[in-house]
């Protein structure tokens, strides 16, 4: 019998969408989703020892990810701290790539009920409706955060398996960061510093914001909210660089 499975529920959505009018740039968007997953499930599938899957579902400039357990392993195998934990890793990468590309991204990341079904696009459950409004009505900035029913499991398995030693805290980071309005969020800055082309992206972030701030001074009718957004990321941007 079909039913509701539990999984890591991931949405993501792609800022700037009401100003976007090129089609080469909302393709490339979908693109970004796609080959990223895409890149990761074949890395799973050569990894046989794997017990996890992922799949997604984008529509327009925003996503699905969801992280489950395959079907033969077996109930004493499941953790929902280490699939929220790989999810956490994953999702970090997927949006450096997004900012690498020069878009901005909001979401979130929690834990329940969901029913999919990938090659017939039928995708609905809690664990969907909680991370769209987690996303729409508590994220605010240009951040993924993470559902407070679940992250302080999550931050104790983080730190008892990725950050027990000091090597793996320099080598992890602080991947999960409490926020000044105590929302804790996916610190996707986490491990740009060693991405190879880190001060490239870095740069082209922060004239991103520069110029959506201007463009928000020149036009008293754009939200304030928009100048909010990318004071939030140019601050925690220049935590990590010094840019001129």
């Amino acid at each position: 019998m079909k039913g509701f499975r539990k999984a890591v529920t991931i949405f993501i959505d792609v800022l700037g969408s009401q100003d976007r009018e090129n089609f080469e740039e909302w393709y490339h968007i979908m693109e970004i989703f796609e080959q990223s997953v895409k890149k990761e499930k074949q890395l799973d599938e050569s990894h046989k020892w794997t017990i996890y899957k992922r799949e997604i579902h984008v529509f327009s400039d925003c996503a699905y990810i969801i992280y489950d357990y395959k079907d033969v392993i077996e109930e004493s195998r499941k953790d929902m701290n280490a699939l929220m934990c790989i999810a956490c890793y994953n999702t970090e990468k997927l949006i450096y790539e997004f900012l690498r590309n020069g878009f901005i991204v909001r979401g979130a990341i929690t834990y329940g009920d969901i029913y999919y079904e990938d090659k017939r696009n039928i995708w609905f459950g809690p664990a969907m409706n909680r991370a769209y409004y987690l996303e729409t009505k508590v994220a605010k900035y240009p951040r993924i955060i993470i559902d407070p029913d679940y992250v302080q499991g999550l931050i104790n398995y983080n730190e008892l398996h990725y950050r027990s030693t000091e090597r793996q805290c320099e080598m992890n980071g602080e991947i999960i960061r409490k926020d000044i309005d105590d929302i804790y969020y996916l610190n996707y800055f986490n491990s740009i510093l060693y991405m190879i082309d880190a001060e490239f992206t870095a740069n082209k972030i922060y004239l991103l914001c520069q110029t959506e701030k201007r463009r928000r001074r020149e036009n008293e009718k754009l939200k304030l909210s928009i100048k909010e957004k990318y004071d939030w990321l140019q601050e925690h941007l220049l935590e990590y660089f010094e840019i001129q």
